[in-house]
Order: structure tokens, then sequence, then C-alpha cells
């Protein structure tokens, strides 16, 4: 077991050396995407599993952030090898980012019980800024003569995953490589450099029926405080969730799920800034919906799939 443990921590100090950075999403809809940011994750959900999800940020505020995602994944037969692609497409006003990666993860047997994942994320970003949908006080200026900003980067994202039934531990650089979009004059319009994420949970047998589940998602950035999400959850009959969500100086929000079959499962989550900020805005608003199409039999152990650790509908 300290072979596994040593394993853990060269690798999370071998992210850390490549991974202060700048904000990205913000940090409630990472922790309802995992496979956004650590590619381990793929596979971890038996079976082959297609989600969906949207979430509006800041409402009341003119080109307040959307984003919707898509993944796909799935464990092969030889539950060794799991592979998906994720879809993302961010709006933020002027701003629109659109990602699409394949993700690919190696899953090995430490023991009976311990597993670990690592994973590896290839894809491609697309950066754009639409000068159109911005009220400029001075058109003439050089900067908007040059037309719309564009510009088409590759990603390299890696992670691991370390899980049993009551725990886990996670580490990822979604994208190890620093992006930088210029004008016509050479002159940096955006910069995106990697970020870090750490997560951990574990779960309390409260009764026969009744589970706590909590779980913690950090964030290093490059020049801001370090970036915590605290998740507490109870789960009934592995069918029905209910929990809350809390972001130091940050947000507040309440979180929901349920099982509508043994197929389909939604989710819903809303949160509030806790900051100055709520003076402003109505609020966050996110949907989930997730669908396993294959994998009903229980290979790896005869308990549920919610009873995974980091299992979100």
């Amino acid at each position: 077991m300290k072979n596994y443990i040593y394993i853990a921590l060269i690798l999370s100090v071998c992210f850390y050396n490549t991974s202060l950075a700048q904000s990205g999403l913000k940090l409630t809809d990472y922790y309802h995407n995992p496979i956004q940011f650590n590619p381990a994750y793929v596979g971890v959900t038996d079976g082959l599993y297609v989600k969906g999800f949207y979430t509006t940020q800041w409402l009341g505020f003119d080109g307040a952030p959307t984003t919707q995602t898509l993944d796909i994944q799935k464990l092969l037969h030889n539950e060794k090898h799991a592979i998906g692609i994720s879809v993302l497409n961010d709006n933020f006003g002027a701003i629109q980012n659109f990602n699409f990666e394949a993700n690919y993860a190696l899953h090995l047997y430490l023991t009976d019980e311990l597993r670990l994942a690592l994973g590896l994320k290839v894809g491609a970003n697309s950066f754009a800024i639409n000068y159109d949908k911005l009220n400029i006080y001075e058109p003439s200026e050089a900067i908007y003569n040059q037309g719309n900003l564009s510009e088409l980067k590759p990603q390299i994202g890696t992670g691991f995953y370390l899980y049993q039934d009551h725990w886990f531990l996670g580490m990822a650089v979604p994208n190890v490589l620093q992006s930088r979009l210029r004008d016509d004059f050479r002159r940096s319009v955006y910069v995106k450099t990697p970020h870090f994420y750490i997560t951990g949970g574990f779960n309390f047998d409260l009764s026969r029926n009744l589970q706590l589940r909590t779980q913690v998602l950090s964030q290093i950035v490059k020049g801001a405080p370090l970036g915590l999400l605290f998740t507490n959850k109870i789960s009934i009959n592995n069918k029905i969730c209910f929990g809350v969500n809390y972001q130091p100086n940050a947000l507040f929000g309440l979180l929901s799920s349920i099982k509508v079959t043994e197929a389909i499962s939604l989710s819903y989550a809303y949160d509030n800034a806790i900051s100055d900020l709520s003076q402003y805005t109505y609020g966050n608003h996110s949907i989930g919906l997730s669908f396993r199409l294959e994998g009903f039999a229980k290979k790896w152990s005869d308990r549920l799939e919610p009873d995974k650790p980091y299992y979100v509908p």
C-alpha cells in the first residue's frame, strides 16, 4: 500500500511543477464534469455513458456566460482500457471557447478493491473574439479595424485517479500547453496557461439506505487565491441525492440528482455569489442528463454505480 501512496505523491509533484495557471470555468462546472479536467475519470463508471450538461451563470448581466458540455465514455470489455470524447462550448459576451477532446484511461488493479487510473487527453481548442458584440467607444482604433480574432490551438492533458468503494484521490492538468492569442500588432490579447486540480472525497454509510458523500475540489491559479469547492451530499437508496456546495468567499449553492430509470439520471444545481457580486446577479443554474446505454452487469462488484465516490448523474 505504501508503494501506491508514493506513486500518487510523485505524480502530484510532477503535475505541480507545470500547473500554475489562470482560471477557466467556474469551479462548480468542473465538479459536475470531471472528464473535462481529469481524463483518468473515463471508465470509472462501468459501461457506455452519454452525458449532457448546461449551465447559465451571472443571470442579470448582459452577455452572461453559458456553457454546454457533452461527454461520451466507455470502459472496454477487458476492464483495463477506457476511451471517450468530450466537447465543451463556452460563451461569455464577445468571447467563445470551444474544446473537442479525446480521452483515454488505463485502469490498473492494485489490490482486489483498489484501482489506479492513468489518463491522457488530446484535443483542440478554438478561441474567438467577436468585436461586433461589443459596445465600442472608438471604432476607428486599429485593433477593431483588423476584424475579429480567432485561433485554433492543440491541447494535451494528463491526470490520475486512485479510488476504492468509499474514497478517491485525483490530480490532473487538463492542458499542459500554454496558448497565446495575438493581434496583428503582436500584442497578447488572451493568454491561457495550464491549471492544476486536486480532488478527493469519502463516503460514510449512515445506515443501510442512507449515505453521506463528502468531496473537495481544489484549483491552483497563478496570481489568485487557492480555489476550493466543498460538497456534501446525502444519498437515499442510491437513487436520490440532495446536497450543498460551498466555495469560500465566492458562492453557496444547492444540488440534487435522481435516477429516473436504471438508464437515465437527471441532476440540477443552483448557486449564488456570497460576495458583493450577489447584489447584481440572480445566481447560476445547472442541469445535467445522463444516459447509460450498456454495461448494467456488475462485473467489478455487485454494488450500484452511484456508490462510486465521484459518481455524478
